[in-house]
């Protein structure tokens, strides 16, 4: 199938001046590098954080730790998806179009990616994707109504998280929605714009 049809057309400026790239690195080498490297550019997102390196650095380990870290319990992959149905549940364009773009790009490529079928994001996205198992689909639940309405999860769905997932497990999901509701906010919050090659994966957040 073809690409959403993107909701932005050009990239726009910053309502405030980005910290340039040199001063980036220098100011966040060791938490930025990865960062550039799994995503292969380095974000506008970055580039505001970096006015508050403290917090940048803070931000960024929550990022790996929540999302990557070797301790985790739930799959990477996994949860790359779910970063993208809570963006959107959210209404994020910039940050459903990131996570959309990595869930996209070939499992060959330098940078981090999935190879997941336009096919299969648009039915994630869309509430039509198939789980491969009552563990995948019970997590997209959560996730879903948790992002939506967090105060009103039923306990329905609680009971089925028990039943499928393990303590460490349903605590680390509950944290990948309460990372991506942060992210979502703040970005959306300071009108980041979304880097130009990122322009064509703008559509996915009105699916």
């Amino acid at each position: 199938m073809a690409l959403p049809a993107p909701r932005l057309t050009k990239e726009t400026e910053p309502f405030i001046a980005y910290v340039p790239d040199a001063q980036v690195v220098q100011r966040l080498g060791p938490v930025v590098e990865p960062y550039m490297k799994r995503m292969g550019f380095l974000p506008n997102a970055l580039k505001l954080y970096a006015h508050r390196p403290e917090i940048a650095e803070t931000l960024f380990r929550l990022n790996s730790n929540v999302m990557r870290d070797p301790s985790s319990t739930l799959d990477q992959g996994l949860k790359r998806k779910l970063s993208a149905i809570a963006s959107n549940a959210n209404g994020c364009t910039y940050c459903t179009a990131h996570c959309c773009a990595m869930l996209r790009n070939s499992k060959s490529a330098g940078s981090e990616g999935w190879g997941l079928a336009d096919q299969d994001l648009h039915d994630l996205l869309a509430g039509d994707y198939r789980p491969k198992d009552e563990f995948e689909r019970v997590c997209i639940d959560f996730v879903r109504a948790a992002s939506e309405s967090p105060n009103t999860v039923p306990d329905e769905l609680l009971a089925r998280l028990k039943q499928h997932l393990k303590p460490p497990q349903i605590v680390e999901l509950a944290c990948v929605v309460g990372f991506w509701k942060f992210y979502n906010t703040v970005h959306d919050a300071l009108h980041i714009p979304l880097e130009g090659h990122l322009l064509q994966d703008s559509g996915w957040v009105d699916v």
